[in-house]
């Protein structure tokens, strides 16, 4: 359980990122990966290992504290990020090139992992917006 004074401290003193700046970044890489369903010179595993270090570094943020309508901004941006990823999936499904079928597993997995770790933040806020109520 999260203490009030370091509830407190976090909401107070957590620098996030400007979102739209930062969600551009993600849609560049995810930009990248998309060409592996083109025509165009694709670099899947560098581009998918960029997806990953974004990654590793977007979880690493106490995201559930964040001002209410910064949140609500981030999961809008956030889904539709998880969309699109979706769709360059299905779209590879499609085409079935088996020089891509790792780099399709890899984005599934991602894609799994992120849904998951996108509910539990959704579940963490709702908590961090009741212990606020609280205290």
């Amino acid at each position: 359980m999260v203490k009030n004074e370091d509830l407190k401290w976090r909401e107070t003193n957590m620098e996030y990122p400007e979102l739209e700046s930062y969600f551009q970044e993600l849609t560049d890489i995810t930009d990248k990966i998309a060409t592996m369903n083109t025509h165009f010179d694709a670099k899947p595993k560098e581009d998918i290992e960029a997806l990953l270090e974004f990654h590793n570094e977007l979880v690493s943020k106490p995201w559930e504290y964040a001002e209410r309508s910064y949140f609500e901004l981030f999961c809008s941006y956030f889904s539709f990020h998880l969309k699109i990823v979706e769709e360059i999936i299905m779209e590879a499904r499609g085409i079935l090139d088996p020089e891509h079928r790792p780099y399709v597993k890899q984005l599934v997995g991602y894609t799994k992992s992120s849904d998951e770790w996108f509910t539990n933040l959704k579940k963490l806020k709702k908590k961090v917006i009741r212990q606020q109520q609280v205290a």
